[in-house]
């Protein structure tokens, strides 16, 4: 096999190989999505009509349970119902059990919620992943096109391109080349602001420099 067929039949294999796509899982019917969007919706308006509408402050006063203090609660109720004498006298053993089997009742349908919680965020990971998918591969084909200058490919991209665009993460500490470049542009009337820099025990060595106030704007930029 010579050279032009050997490279014929890598572009054969080559075109022959489906693209690299997630993993294929069942997916929701539409109905049933609608279904159970309603019903979800049904078992929220029936909470409400129970649930206390508790503020931040409200709730930091309130006695949350975690792992620890259920199995004291636990250990307490079970103790409770083999020596009741030492209940206090404004509480009764069947108070007790009344508030404890409410509580162990509401507590197992959040446990069914977060078992619903993890299996809906499996499922909407993988459905995410598909459209991303899916994205990605439009984007790409219009990324191809707009380098041949196809209209409207060009238009499509400076819209999408943005997106992929690293942007620097915010601070609030400036570092000396930085207020240097900014301030070189506001000599340079390349950008509308202000700069206001204190020194912060001042020596021979120039001190520490602190930016205090920074504002600055593209408008002297877009002018020209």
């Amino acid at each position: 096999m010579n050279a032009k067929q050997t490279k014929a039949a890598a572009r054969k294999q080559a075109d022959s190989i489906e693209p690299k796509r997630p993993v294929a899982n069942p997916s929701l019917p539409e109905q049933m999505i609608e279904d159970i969007n309603n019903d979800f919706n049904n078992i929220k308006r029936k909470l409400e009509n129970y649930a206390a509408h508790l503020r931040a402050t409200n709730r930091q006063r309130l006695n949350g349970i975690g792992i620890k203090t259920q199995s004291f609660v636990e250990r307490a109720y079970r103790h409770a119902t083999e020596s009741p004498e030492f209940l206090p006298p404004y509480l009764s053993l069947e108070k007790f059990r009344e508030d404890f089997v409410y509580y162990t009742g509401i507590r197992s349908l959040m446990d069914v919620d977060d078992q619903l919680r993890e299996i809906l965020w499996n499922i909407t990971l993988r459905s995410a992943d598909t459209v991303y998918t899916d994205s990605l591969e439009y984007y790409a084909m219009v990324h191809e096109a707009a380098r041949r200058r196809i209209d409207p490919a060009e238009t499509i991209y400076k819209d999408l391109a943005p997106f992929f665009k690293k942007w620097k993460k915010h601070t609030d500490k400036l570092t000396a080349k930085e207020a240097v470049r900014d301030a070189n542009a506001l000599l340079d009337g390349r950008k509308d602001g202000k700069i206001i820099i204190e020194n912060v025990k001042p020596k021979l060595t120039g001190g520490v420099h602190k930016v205090v106030e920074e504002k600055l704007s593209d408008n002297a930029m877009e002018s020209l």
